[in-house]
């Protein structure tokens, strides 16, 4: 609500400061005294505006006074301007069916008049009254919508504040991965046009959704980053916001001192001016440093402030579990904060399950147009992928190479030297070896940054196809798989302490679950695991971690039809001086699966040929269900 007013505050600043003494009669009557023309129409859009931002109640009758008068004048842009003002009143009044209304009113008239500024603004305000109003589905939709028409229009500012409003969508929800893909889709549009003034607003909500979430560490460093921004650009309406932001995280962190001082700063800000937000986070404050009783009290005086404006239940929430922990000791308050997050789990489960069964199901209706087009751009990215992966090899062979040929040098001049300067030679080794590690490891940080980003413009690409078009999505979902393969493999590398070899059944069972969740099959198909504890080195754990994804991917799709149950058991271990690799199913086997007339049969040659890259042998098991055995040599085994 705050940022809304705060738009409108941007249109009217000075008008605010003159007229703020006076009374709405004194205001009101040199309007209606003077002739009912343009001029008296624009008075009284400023004064609607002057109200809102101040807070002020504005009665029905004042708003019904300016729409005939805009009715008589046939002035469609104050219709528009009008109804949308007296949505953003009734959003901050908590009416949110009195604000749909307007809104629609708004977008027609909008519409009509071809109000290309007002347009995108009303449908932010409906958006946000949809939400409020517990319509997370329709909000959602509305915003997909949005994202994708001023996506084809090139109007990235509106796209990046549709994906601002499904990523508040998404946290409210407690769905991390949606909230984490929005928000960093909506920082990049942000960052691409260059607008400081977007990008704090963006980065101070993703601040807000990442301390909703739980993760209140990345929440103040989006907030630090945001409060630069606006510094450097002085962007005071904005301030306010992002010190808040901050002192949430704090507070969360248990930085009590630093959220103290942002609150000090707040006051200095915001003067005497009453907001609830900020009356909550501070009471939150001060009942976490114990000074209960001014807690106590700024966070009653909060709840009648939100019951005499806005009457928002999630701002009333917050203020009674507050409430509740006013005066209890921390082990206290840990408990009670505890069980009464278990208790709103399990109150809010099976809507929260439905409304992210909703938002999933949007993102897939929602995905990128022309098929063909973008599978181009697809395969245009991977080759590009495979020459920067390659550069990166030859990189890692001539850095390995020098530091090989220096030391070489090293070790012979070693034999020449004294023996009292060996202990500084090792110094120098090891520095050395530190240094080749550091870079081996952000040559894999890179990489599977490239990664991501390939496998993000699929999952993009896939949002415009349409949704009965069945083969598309397969097609981009199983090369957002492979890619998805490789690039865990290099995650693995960056986030773990060996940078040239891979731990394969930690690999192995995290790319199997993550199959899972891209073809939401957890509920119905098990996957088990008999996985040696071995280190494969990198290419040959690429090789193998692309064939698993291939028979895993062939499982899921075709050995449980009709919502079958059933199990995929990965399996990989020595045998006589060799690794064999055995993926079975108990499905209903080749005789029972579906056979498609459209498949190219690209996934059993990728299997074939990197079997054969692997030296190995295929052999198809027989028996229930589906199993392939590949065995291969021991050249790619790191531990014994």
């Amino acid at each position: 609500m705050y940022r809304l007013r705060l738009f409108l505050v941007m249109l009217c600043l000075p008008l605010v400061a003159s007229l703020l003494a006076q009374s709405l009669a004194e205001r009101l009557d040199p309007i209606l005294a003077s002739p009912r023309d343009s001029h008296q129409m624009r008075k009284f859009r400023n004064l609607h505006k002057e109200l809102i931002n101040t807070g002020e109640i504005v009665h029905d009758t004042l708003f019904e006074r300016a729409l005939a008068l805009a009715h008589e004048l046939h002035d469609t842009l104050s219709l528009t301007v009008l109804h949308a003002n007296q949505s953003v009143y009734n959003l901050n009044m908590g009416e949110v069916g009195k604000g749909l209304v307007n809104i629609d009113e708004a977008i027609k008239y909008a519409i009509a008049s071809n109000q290309a500024d007002w347009l995108p603004f009303s449908y932010t305000v409906k958006m946000e009254l949809l939400m409020v109003g517990g319509n997370t589905k329709e909000s959602a939709e509305l915003a997909s919508a949005q994202a994708k028409e001023y996506h084809k229009t090139g109007d990235f500012y509106n796209e990046a504040e549709a994906y601002q409003l499904l990523s508040k969508i998404s946290a409210s929800l407690g769905n991390y991965e949606l909230t984490m893909m929005y928000d960093s889709i909506a920082i990049a549009l942000a960052r691409q046009i260059n607008n400081p003034g977007l990008l704090a607003s963006i980065l101070c909500s993703s601040s807000d959704n990442y301390n909703l979430l739980g993760y209140p560490e990345k929440g103040l460093l989006l907030a630090e980053e945001a409060l630069v921004v606006a510094e450097e650009n002085k962007l005071e309406f904005e301030i306010g916001n992002l010190l808040n932001s901050r002192a949430v995280a704090n507070t969360a962190l248990g930085n009590y001192a630093e959220a103290l001082k942002d609150h000090e700063l707040l006051k200095e800000l915001e003067g005497d001016q009453g907001y609830s937000w900020w009356m909550i986070g501070r009471g939150i404050l001060l009942q976490r440093i114990g000074r209960h009783e001014e807690a106590r009290k700024l966070l009653l005086e909060a709840v009648q402030l939100i019951k005499a404006t806005s009457n928002n239940p999630l701002e009333l929430k917050r203020c009674y579990q507050a409430l509740q922990t006013v005066g209890l000791n921390q082990a206290q308050y840990d408990s009670v904060a505890w069980y009464g997050k278990l208790m709103e789990t399990e109150q809010d489960s099976l809507q929260t399950a439905k409304n992210i069964r909703n938002l999933l199901e949007l993102e897939e209706k929602y995905k990128a147009e022309e098929k063909e087009a973008e599978i181009r751009l697809q395969q245009e990215q991977l080759a590009r992928q495979a020459q920067e992966e390659q550069l990166a090899r030859q990189r890692v062979k001539l850095y390995a190479t020098a530091c090989g040929l220096l030391l070489a040098l090293i070790m012979g001049i070693i034999f020449f030297r004294l023996s009292q300067r060996l202990e500084k030679s090792n110094l120098e080794k090891e520095q050395l070896l530190s240094e080749k590690e550091t870079l081996i490891g952000e040559i894999h940080h890179r990489v599977k940054n490239n990664l991501q980003v390939v496998s993000s413009l699929l999952q993009l690409q896939r949002r415009g196809l349409d949704s009965d078009d069945e083969k598309g999505q397969e097609a981009l979902l199983e090369s957002q798989s492979r890619v998805g393969a490789m690039g865990l493999i290099h995650i693995k590398l960056y986030q773990g302490k060996e940078v040239t070899s891979v731990h394969m059944p930690e690999y192995l069972e995290d790319l199997g679950e993550t199959l899972l969740d891209a073809y939401r099959l957890e509920e119905q198909v098990e996957i088990f695991y008999d996985v040696a504890d071995i280190n494969l080195k990198v290419d040959i754990a690429i090789h193998l971690g692309l064939i698993i994804n291939e028979l895993v991917t062939n499982a899921m799709k075709y050995a449980f039809p009709k919502g079958q149950e059933g199990t995929i058991e990965i399996a990989l271990y020595r045998e006589n001086d060799q690794l064999l690799l055995v993926v079975a199913d108990n499905g209903v086997g080749t005789a029972g699966a579906k056979k498609r007339a459209d498949s190219t049969s690209f996934g059993s040659n990728l299997i074939r040929l990197l079997t054969k890259k692997l030296k190995g042998e295929i052999k198809v098991l027989e028996g229930q269900g589906y199993g392939v055995e590949i065995r291969f040599p021991e050249q790619g085994l790191v531990n014994d």
